[in-house]
């Protein structure tokens, strides 16, 4: 599976790299804790909604370019093969 940062998420701050690959995991609720642990509590917070359960507000997350809320989102599933983007809201012109 591939996992790709935009925009200010690719800081040092929060992942620290435009992409990785890795096994697939469960879901993306998994997949948030495990980036969370390999990036540190700024990537969880930013992840994360304040009770762990669903996704923070300034959180796109695109899984084979579908947004996640329109799967079964934070529960949705995880293969080998996807492709998951994880973008920050942004606001520019």
């Amino acid at each position: 599976m591939k996992v790709k940062f935009f925009a200010y998420v690719r800081d040092k701050e929060y992942a620290g790299c435009r992409e990785i690959s890795r096994p697939a995991c469960e879901d993306l609720k998994t997949l948030g804790e495990e980036l969370s642990e390999a990036y540190g509590e700024r990537f969880r917070h930013f992840y994360f909604s304040p009770d762990g359960e669903n996704f923070g507000k300034e959180l796109i997350i695109l899984v084979n370019g579908r947004r996640a809320e329109f799967l079964d989102g934070i529960h949705t599933k995880l293969k080998d093969s996807d492709t998951v983007l994880i973008f920050p809201v942004v606001a520019g012109g």
